[in-house]
């Protein structure tokens, strides 16, 4: 058996120096969410653990005192423990006690993730060689061990960063890709950047690759990982490329110049994507679609890089709206998709700014889209307009709905004329407890069909 946790012992001279934080992600087992906080309290002692009703509170853990919410993008009994910074050798035995804890108390299963957040005592996020890090991280490793976590939406490739579209050959200075690198603005990558530039007290690089199923049951092999990513960054902390990076960028550019080049013509397009029926305005004829081909070239690109293995359907371009509409595909996201119309399809990832008709949905994240006729299942709609749609065990928040919602959570928003509340789902108001939603008043308890609850209009 393989001794994850001695894989890095001669390292202990720069793991010592390492400040770690950590996030659990996990449901609990018929247990209230005070009895979790009551028990948490007694195995963390003399640790204090600060429970909160609201998801993401203005509370700053520390050593002494870490934080239980609510993660609502599991669902209502999915919980996160959130501790504070924590020198290195502090930090593995809280590790230790709160994976047992989820082990005795809790489960874990495809959405559940643990975040490290890593930092040092003696080093200075600020002077990171970004680029890299990126090529130093070993993602086909970390996939092997943890598969549910390829192609996760919350948790995309960092070497989607480095910039390629931009050349016409792969033999470019390091240098130049360095200096062009764009950090994203999201912080829904295996490594989260959005930290690095703060005051010194308060960098740090979150690591979100590690989760899934029983992640807390193999201690051992999230030891090597932690430390793994630990050592990885400290060695590019003012570190120098070598002639191995430099191989892997170019090997990366490569394949990746390669692939948008092949793009360029709507020939290249028929051959790569025999099932796919690209159409203007809904006419398919070879000489119209090749006629606005390079209208629509970065567009279409941008929508295949950022879905998993597309096939098996319409792709429309409405010259009216200059926008793509995409027919009766299965679209699974690996990166953010933004500005598509997607009809009879069935989609999972983060979508934005996006009309969807007739389509089912799970496991997603909804922002400012119109959602029309859809079947939603386990997904968070933000700001969104929902119209004559089935909503199950999912966060709403902000936006207009006027459709069926069943279990889950409202955390706000407008209700139209039909739109009905389960009496499993749990509402957030300044009068509810999260917990333990009731429906108080007349008004809020109005009966309807099918055993749901007309919430106040």
């Amino acid at each position: 058996m393989r001794k994850y946790s001695e894989e890095f012992i001669n390292s202990s001279d720069i793991l010592k120096k390492a400040v770690l934080g950590f996030e659990f992600e996990f449901f609990v087992k018929d247990l209230s969410f005070y009895k979790t906080l009551e028990l948490l309290n007694k195995h963390l002692s003399p640790v204090e653990i600060y429970g909160f009703r609201q998801y993401h509170p203005e509370f700053k853990p520390n050593a002494k005192r870490f934080a239980l919410t609510p993660d609502l993008s599991g669902g209502s009994n999915m919980v996160e423990v959130i501790t504070g910074p924590l020198p290195y050798f502090e930090a593995i035995f809280y590790l230790n006690k709160i994976l047992k804890f989820i082990q005795e108390f809790g489960y874990t299963n495809e959405k559940a993730s643990i975040h490290f957040n890593v930092s040092f005592e003696d080093k200075n996020l600020s002077d990171l060689n970004i680029l890299k890090l990126i090529l130093n991280t070993d993602e086909d490793e970390i996939y092997r061990e943890y598969p549910s976590r390829k192609n996760n939406v919350y948790s995309k490739s960092i070497k989607k960063i480095i910039p390629y579209k931009e050349y016409d050959f792969n033999n470019i200075p390091i240098d130049i890709i360095k200096n062009n690198l764009r950090l994203p603005e999201d912080k829904y990558y295996g490594i989260n950047f959005l930290h690095i530039n703060n005051e010194k007290d308060e960098q740090r690089l979150e690591f979100r690759y590690i989760g899934g199923k029983d992640y807390e049951k193999n201690v051992g092999q999230l030891r090597y990982f932690l430390d793994k990513f630990i050592l990885n960054v400290a060695k590019c902390i003012d570190g120098a490329f070598t002639e191995d990076e430099i191989e892997s960028l170019e090997s990366h550019l490569d394949k990746n110049i390669s692939n948008f080049k092949t793009f360029s013509s709507y020939d290249n397009f028929l051959v790569q994507y025999p099932t796919i029926a690209l159409q203007v305005d809904r006419v398919s004829d070879y000489s119209t679609v090749n006629a606005y081909y390079m209208t629509l070239y970065d567009r279409l690109f941008s929508l295949l890089d950022s879905t998993d293995n597309l096939k098996d359907c319409i792709i429309n371009w409405m010259t009216g709206q200059q926008k793509l509409e995409i027919v009766d595909a299965h679209v699974k996201c690996t990166l953010n998709i933004s500005d598509f119309d997607f009809i009879n399809c069935v989609v999972e990832g983060i979508f934005e700014n996006c009309g969807l008709i007739n389509s089912e949905i799970s496991n997603s994240q909804m922002i400012r889209c119109n959602i029309t006729g859809g079947d939603i299942t386990a997904s968070k709609i933000l700001n969104c307009v929902v119209e004559n749609s089935e909503l199950k065990d999912c966060f709403f928040m902000n936006g207009y709905f006027n459709g069926n919602m069943e279990g889950g959570v409202f955390r706000s928003g407008k209700l139209g004329q039909y739109a009905n509340i389960s009496s499993t789902t749990k509402i957030v108001t300044d009068k509810d407890n999260f917990f333990d939603t009731k429906f108080d008043t007349d008004e809020h308890n109005k009966k309807s069909k099918k055993g749901f609850k007309g919430f106040g209009k």
